[in-house]
């Protein structure tokens, strides 16, 4: 293919602006990869490249083509067209001052409809690092065929406050971010979790789970078959969607555990009973304000116990008895997809997208050794699952796990994607074409070495050799981007950990803190914050009365016999349950 050293760049006429930020976005690539804007070069090898929108191609899908001087990207939308720069750009080679396009030229329309990831609020990086560096990277997924964010978005008691109204205004920011892209975005909230103050006389009952918990962890639960306890539930659910109708929210998420639940008779079990009765309020009340959002009705950890619940059989009952307020079922669990629906397919027949768990399996704190790519782990459970799936929404804790994102990614658009042909195209385009066996093959031994009941000093000696190749043959720009140095700081951080008998190490020590700077998590929540020695020690100074019980399923070896502070419970949304190997 010929090589290029100027891009003109044509938009359509009459363009309104989310098509030229999207015209941004490949701009900003190029400036990232090629170390200059190539559409501002004035003189050079010139390829013309046509953005449109052409109605037709098929949903949120595009087509590349060879027209007379260059390539056209044709969108069928907006989204349409994002996907379609970024398989230009991920299909190309990017040097310093050059842009080689790749072969690939035609049509490719996605297969699944909804192709999200949730970004959990949780003081990780999502919430410590620049909000511009947040919002690029929103972009940075749409360009991999990610179409929709979601947000459990933090909620105060009182909205006149000025912390409340400072709160809504960043979570309006959030929000508009995604939009303005051409994302969707949607919300998730546990329906029956009340604020601190709610009255005792609502509080619900406990109910059987697993122990260590797994799904009643944390949080005030409210039961809403007492009909105040439904009338505060529903102001309250009808309090978080408010102040987003001028941006539009796309989906709506409902998610009955961890921390929701409620034990009693009328209620339990959880997912057929109550959980339904209030799951139908918060559909009503979300399209009161968003009529054209869709309703998601989560089914997160049904039936975990040894003997089952009956839930997914029980709302399974009640979908088929009362349909049409729910648009998808979003199921999943800690370690294998749900027995019940591969059984007997979704409850009610509703299209299922999964809560893939990409941030917490195997190690703990989460991200607090670098990467933690898993193309293997995930290829296996998207293989159960994928004939049943119209998509998901991967549970992430941060940045850590971007290989993880992308891997869904290319699921979500094609079933049949192997997760190694996408590994392979993400070192490519991340890093360089030329270490591209290489790294991959150290990614398999990173992933054969990720739980340390398992991990060897054979594998983590030639990973290291592998990385530190590919890092002298890096161009400077690929070296410095944190996509590399947390991939090599893995290596590094398991070689140390193993040769020093799980001591941290002056150099670990070093990687510890190089992490923590490149993940903004200097003071970020501890569940996610590599344990630097002074991290560690500034964590110890905030320390309060006794250690509770470590995270469910958490590797005890990996985790400091420092003990957590109170504030540093995991929060809703955490699902602590999903640490251990399998």
């Amino acid at each position: 293919m010929p090589v290029y050293t100027r891009i003109e760049l044509s938009l359509p006429v009459g363009a309104d602006e989310t098509t030229p930020f999207i015209a941004g976005i490949f701009r900003r690539h190029l400036v990232e990869r090629c170390g200059t804007d190539l559409t501002a070069v004035t003189t050079g090898s010139t390829l013309a490249v046509t953005l449109s929108l052409e109605p037709g191609i098929g949903e949120e899908g595009f087509r590349i083509e060879d027209i007379p001087g260059g390539l056209r990207i044709a969108g069928n939308d907006y989204l349409g067209l994002l996907a379609g720069i970024g398989k230009l750009l991920h299909n190309a080679r990017l040097d310093e001052g050059s842009f080689t396009p790749g072969p690939w030229r035609g049509v490719s329309v996605p297969s699944c409809a909804l192709r999200g990831i949730y970004f959990a609020l949780h003081n990780n990086w999502y919430v410590m690092a620049p909000h511009e560096e947040v919002y690029r990277y929103m972009e940075d997924l749409g360009l991999w065929g990610i179409n929709t964010i979601a947000f459990h978005l933090p909620q105060h008691e009182n909205a006149t406050t000025p912390d409340a109204i400072a709160r809504r205004k960043e979570n309006h920011a959030l929000l508009g971010a995604a939009k303005r892209a051409g994302l969707k975005v949607a919300l998730l909230k546990e329906p029956n979790i009340g604020f601190c103050t709610a009255p005792e006389s609502l509080l619900a009952p406990e109910f059987p789970d697993t122990s260590p918990p797994r799904r009643g962890y944390a949080g005030t639960r409210i039961c809403p078959s007492i009909p105040e306890g439904f009338q505060y539930l529903s102001c309250m659910l009808d309090d978080y969607l408010a102040g987003y109708e001028d941006i539009g929210v796309d989906y709506v998420v409902a998610f009955p555990y961890d921390s929701g639940g409620c034990g009693c008779d009328q209620c339990w079990p959880w997912g057929a009973r109550g959980y339904v009765t209030i799951a139908k309020e918060f559909a009503r009340l979300t399209r009161a304000r968003y009529p054209d959002a869709q309703f998601v009705l989560g089914a997160w950890c049904f039936d975990v116990l040894e003997t089952p619940d009956g839930e997914f059989e029980g709302l399974d009952q009640a979908l088929r008895e009362d349909d049409g307020w729910a648009d998808y079922l979003m199921a999943d669990s800690h370690y294998d997809f749900p027995a019940w629906p591969l059984e007997h397919g979704a409850p009610g027949g509703l299209p299922m997208i999964n809560f893939a768990e990409i941030s917490m399996w195997g190690r703990f704190p989460w991200g607090g050794y670098g990467a933690n790519p898993l193309p293997e782990r995930y290829q296996r459970l998207w293989n159960q699952s994928k004939h049943l799936m119209s998509g998901g929404l991967p549970y992430s804790e941060g940045n850590f796990e971007d290989i993880n994102k992308v891997l869904f990614a290319r699921f979500f658009w094609d079933k049949e994607t192997p997760a190694w042909q996408t590994v392979r195209e993400y070192i490519a385009y991340e890093f360089s074409p030329e270490v591209m066996e290489g790294v991959a093959e150290a990614i398999a031994l990173l992933e054969s070495n990720y739980p340390r009941s398992e991990w060897t000093l054979e594998r983590a000696e030639r990973a290291w050799t592998l990385l530190q190749e590919a890092d002298a043959r890096l161009p400077e720009r690929a070296r410095r981007n944190w996509r590399w140095r947390i991939l090599y700081l893995r290596a590094l951080i398991d070689m140390e950990l193993l040769t020093h008998d799980n001591a941290v190490s002056d150099r670990c020590d070093a990687a510890y803190e190089e992490l923590l700077d490149l993940l903004h998590l200097q003071n970020g929540w501890r569940c996610v914050a590599p344990e630097s020695r002074a991290y560690m020690a500034r964590h110890e100074a905030k320390m309060r009365g006794e250690a509770p019980t470590l995270p469910p399923g958490a590797d005890q070896g990996m985790v400091s016999d420092t003990p957590y502070a109170e504030e540093e419970a995991l929060p809703p949304g955490a699902h602590a349950g999903t640490l251990a190997g399998e």
